[in-house]
């Protein structure tokens, strides 16, 4: 089931990704070797060790703690089939969202939530990096899954999925979740297809875009995360900009490209792959 899930998100990146390449979207800088081996690397972590331990994790957890809860929803699955799917979409972007907004969200006061934030901030650092300090890196597909490897195991959305899985929920899991990869995915890819809208010589175009772009994230509003500048704290959600908007006040709604995509590398140890991947500084965790 949850190699169904990794080869649907994979086969687009692979397909968006051979896009960029003959349309030019990777060449003069903007990808770096370091991006490509972080592709890699993170890519290979995902699919081969992080996911398949958590499912053994949960799976292995439930046996020991309720493994009579094991398959239990699955008559909801069948009674409710698609308000259960809109609440799992929903419930898991919720999560998703609340932890990247905490990621990049100011430091807290109290020692053990500072400490959480920066394993957090930690984890997600190497998503935002594009190309090299020279300004001239974009984003691009393979960022999409880009993350440390102590991301994934402390993304609740992610122990949300497979719980849901453990109890039953088959359907939802699968069609929840590669719908909301392809999603993210889509929104890394170097195209900027809702600018057109945005820009459009009609006023009713440009509006209901706009609207839309309250509902939903775009590919420019995610890229404008990607920026180097105020707007990096801006559009946490992957798919429901509901959340950005009304939730954490966090929406930005651009009408043009990012001017520099990527935050600042340190000089040496940040261009090193294994280092990206897998340093933990623990002068940061104030140990």
């Amino acid at each position: 089931m949850d190699n169904i899930v990794n080869l649907s998100v994979i086969l687009f990146i692979i397909l968006a990704s051979a896009w960029e390449w003959s349309a030019g979207r990777n060449s003069n800088g903007k990808k770096s070797r370091e991006d490509w081996g972080m592709a890699f690397i993170a890519a290979f972590g995902l699919s081969a060790i992080q996911r398949p331990a958590l499912i053994f994790a949960i799976a292995g957890l439930g046996a020991i703690v309720a493994p009579h809860f094991q398959g239990s929803l699955s008559w909801l699955e069948d009674a409710y089939f698609w308000p259960v799917l809109i609440a799992y979409i929903f419930i898991e972007e919720l999560l998703h969202s609340g932890a990247h907004f905490f990621s990049h969200a100011r430091r807290p006061r109290w020692k053990p939530l500072l400490v959480l934030q920066q394993l957090y901030k930690i984890g997600h650092r190497p998503h935002h990096f594009s190309g090299k300090n020279d300004g001239r890196g974009e984003l691009s597909v393979t960022q999409t899954f880009v993350e440390h490897w102590l991301f994934w195991f402390i993304m609740p959305n992610f122990w949300f999925q497979f719980i849901c899985l453990y109890l039953g929920l088959t359907e939802v899991f699968l069609i929840g979740t590669v719908f909301k990869g392809l999603w993210a995915a889509h929104n890394h890819v170097n195209w900027n297809y809702d600018l057109y809208f945005l820009n459009h010589r009609w006023s009713w175009v440009r509006k209901t875009m706009r609207g839309l772009c309250h509902v939903i994230t775009f590919p420019t509003q995610h890229h404008h995360h990607h920026a180097r500048g105020k707007n990096s704290v801006k559009n946490m959600s992957n798919l429901l900009a509901l959340y950005d908007w009304l939730l954490f006040g966090t929406l930005a709604i651009e009408t043009e490209r990012p001017k520099q995509y990527g935050w600042k590398q340190s000089p040496q140890e940040e261009h090193s792959v294994w280092y990206r991947y897998f340093a933990i500084d623990t002068k940061k965790l104030g140990y």
